[in-house]
């Protein structure tokens, strides 16, 4: 054996802490990174017992170890990780190698360290998760050819043992359900390409009990290479039935809700036409057929034989005669006409209302991830939906602005032209629009009927000629719709609580659907919706990520399909631009389907006719 050259030198070249021992494991030298790693300096450990220091757990396992390597009974080819003691009584955890002298040259034992307490640490506290989570922690290669780390749970879950998976790490794919293993196969592809996966997929057979699984995964990446696939697996079961049972209630509720009304409606219908065309509730009728009043208030015809036999008899037996006379009797007909047109009002708007319902529980059922949406034709497309839905309008006047000029125009200037605006007949709406022709956004395509919602109700609420400002604005980070109206303020209890600045109670809610479907359109998308309200009318502000910003990949990965495989999924495509024709005026499109109005029954639907991305399994 050669003598060490130098040796101070080389064992200082290191930031690991390294020392020499002899066969008995005393130490012969140290090199000064032990007093950043233990905090001795190198000279007071040479001498001493290395293995002295070592925690009392872990003392026996490493002087067996060394006492294997001195004896030639192994290669040491992978290190140790234990506790070793400090200079101020603390412990760090140490990952330790062991080198013979053949392989270094010397003249004795090199035993290498390095501080990983904070990754072990980190890893026991994951390790303490696992153990006590239901969720299937897991770890694999890039390619999936060898399981790096799972927890217990996936014997619960998997129906596969560790010691299987470690034999064969794609075993738990025997418990995917035939049908989605393509689904599955194709997100560890995409895993294994670098790529984030969200997939919700089924365990069982075809003619089973099935359950649901929710399983994220991201690929571990290390000098722009793909060295692992991480993620984990929870058993949604129960969210999926939760999901089928509010989807059968909602069908048996609103299944129920358009017959009732349909048939209150309808007998409503019945009781107006019946009282319009009764002659007895029309007093000329009366005095044509020679009707007349006696004094007593009591009424009788003439020419009846039976009203003259009673006069001529001198009967005063009220009972034989109504008491009531022409007048009272057109008043009360005025009256029931006016509580049938009130039915008719409330079962029309509950309709409407349950519509809504329906279209707003379709956008949150859905699955889909936000995507890159033109703002301009969704402007377009929802003052389409605008002049399908609002009762009592026959026309929108659209004038467009440019941006380029609104610019250079302040909020004054902005109110002094709508104030300049022709009040027009009372019954046009004058919606004034401008938006940049390049502005995309972020977010669902489910936007149009949000701006249609915001649009309506500015409408359908004013109290003299409806005045709507549409202006879009576009920063790098984001895209701004706003609706100014010439409504009185929107009600403090309907903002403050779609806004989360009130929790929802008997006192405090809101009366319809509409601004709930604005607000989740927002909120989906990562966005907002802010109210501001004055004396001359309100402005509406529903804000979306810019797609300019998304672009770079700020915004990734997808909501979870709904669809067996429960793969990324889109839901509809995107709006189509409808020009306003030569003259600057849109009249109503006939025959549109799925559109929201606000008091009209939606047409196909609500959402779901226009847009409805997948199906559910039990």
């Amino acid at each position: 054996m050669s003598a060490w050259s130098d040796p101070e030198t080389l064992l200082d070249l290191t930031q690991d802490a390294v020392a020499v021992l002899d066969e008995d494991g005393i130490c012969r030298r140290a090199n000064a990174a032990v007093a950043d790693v233990l905090g001795f300096e190198s000279a007071e450990l040479v001498g001493t017992d290395a293995f002295s220091l070592a925690h009392p757990e872990d003392e026996t396992r490493l002087r067996e170890a060394f006492e294997a390597v001195v004896a030639g009974e192994v290669t040491p080819d992978s290190p140790i990780e234990h506790r070793y003691g400090t200079a101020d009584g603390d412990w760090v955890w140490l990952r330790t190698w062991m080198h013979a002298p053949a392989k270094t040259d010397g003249d004795g034992y090199v035993v290498t360290a390095r501080d990983v307490t904070a990754e072990v640490e980190s890893r026991r506290r994951l390790e303490t998760i696992a153990s006590v989570s239901s969720d299937v922690f897991w770890m694999f290669s890039a390619d999936w050819s060898e399981l790096l780390f799972v927890n217990d749970a996936v014997e619960g879950v998997f129906d596969v043992s560790t010691e299987r998976l470690t034999r064969e790490p794609t075993a738990f794919l025997d418990a995917v359900h035939p049908d989605d293993r393509p689904s599955v196969e194709r997100a560890m592809e995409r895993l294994s390409a670098g790529e984030s996966a969200l997939i919700d997929y089924r365990l069982g057979t075809t003619d089973g009990v099935t359950r649901w699984i929710r399983v994220p995964g991201e690929p571990v990446v290390e000098d722009g290479e793909v060295v692992a696939v991480a993620g984990f697996a929870r058993d949604v079961t129960a969210e999926y039935r939760r999901k089928r049972q509010l989807s059968v209630m909602d069908n048996l509720l609103r299944h129920t809700i358009r017959n009732d009304m349909n048939v209150v409606d309808g007998t409503a219908a019945q009781i107006a036409d019946r009282v319009a065309n009764a002659p007895a509730f029309d007093p000329d009728v009366w005095e044509a057929e020679g009707t007349h009043a006696r004094e007593d208030g009591a009424c009788g015809t003439r020419g009846d034989p039976g009203a003259d036999d009673a006069t001529e008899a001198g009967t005063e037996d009220a009972s034989l005669t109504p008491s009531i006379s022409p007048d009272e009797l057109a008043a009360m007909g005025e009256e029931l006409t006016e509580h049938a047109a009130t039915i008719r009002r409330v079962a029309d708007d509950l309709l409407t209302t349950a519509e809504k319902q329906r279209g707003v529980i379709d956008l949150l059922r859905r699955g889909g991830s936000p995507r890159a949406v033109p703002v301009a034709p969704v402007v377009e497309e929802a003052l389409d939906l605008v002049g399908d839905d609002c009762d009592g309008v026959g026309e929108i006047d659209v004038s467009y602005r440019d941006p380029r000029d609104e610019a250079a125009l302040g909020t004054t200037d902005r109110g002094r032209i709508e104030d300049e605006a022709a009040d027009g007949d009372g019954s046009t709406a004058m919606v004034s629009v401008s938006y940049p022709p390049g502005a995309t956004a972020f977010t669902y395509p489910e936007l149009d009927y949000a701006i249609a919602e915001l649009v309506e109700n500015a409408i359908e609420h004013a109290e003299t000629t409806p005045r709507v400002r549409i202006d879009v604005t576009e920063t790098d980070e984001d895209v701004s719709i706003s609706i100014r109206d010439n409504c009185p303020p929107i009600p403090a209890e309907e903002r403050c609580v779609i806004t989360d600045r009130w929790e929802m109670n008997d006192l405090r809610h809101t009366g319809g659907m509409g601004l709930w479907l604005v607000y989740w359109v927002a909120k989906r998308s990562d966005g907002d919706l802010a109210f501001d309200t004055h004396p001359n009318g309100n402005v509406v502000t529903l804000t979306v990520p810019n797609a300019e910003r998304t672009a770079a990949g700020e915004t990734g990965g997808g909501e979870v399909g709904e669809m067996g495989g429960g793969e990324i999924g889109d839901a509809g495509g995107t709006a189509t631009p409808n020009p306003p024709t030569p003259e600057g005026t849109r009249t109503p499109a006939p025959g549109r389907e799925g559109a929201v109005g606000r008091d009209g029954a939606a047409s196909g639907g609500g959402l779901d006719g226009a847009r409805d991305g997948g199906a559910e399994t039990d």
